[in-house]
């Protein structure tokens, strides 16, 4: 799993790369998120559409994420999943916490309205 970040204005693009399937993978998501939290950094976006598989360990990394961004007041939101990965989104009842959009450029939009 690689991960790449960039920054639009205030928004933060975590592009995830590979399978998001346990260590060290989960941990560096969440270790990257703790890190631009840390840095005032509360409007990110998980950028899925090179991720081919996540199960149950990647799941809890994003509520992880997601929990530590909401406790700052911010805003996480998942973009670009495959079908596949949409729909264990959906089966997992995640899709219902979480904003889902198609692309990055649509979440980073969003959120830099906010």
């Amino acid at each position: 799993m690689k991960i790449k970040e960039s920054m639009y204005k205030k928004v933060a693009v975590l592009d995830l790369r590979g399978k998001l399937m346990g260590p060290p993978a989960t941990t560096s998501l969440v270790e990257d998120v703790q890190n631009l939290l840390k840095d005032g950094v509360t409007r990110i976006v998980l950028d899925l559409k090179h991720v081919n598989w996540i199960n149950s360990l990647g799941l809890g990394s994003i509520v992880k994420s997601l929990t530590a961004v909401r406790n700052k007041s911010g805003a996480l939101y998942l973009a670009g999943l495959s079908a596949k990965v949409k729909s264990l989104m959906v089966m997992s009842q995640l899709s219902k916490i979480v904003t889902i959009l198609d692309n990055a450029e649509e979440a980073v939009k969003e959120l830099n309205k906010k």
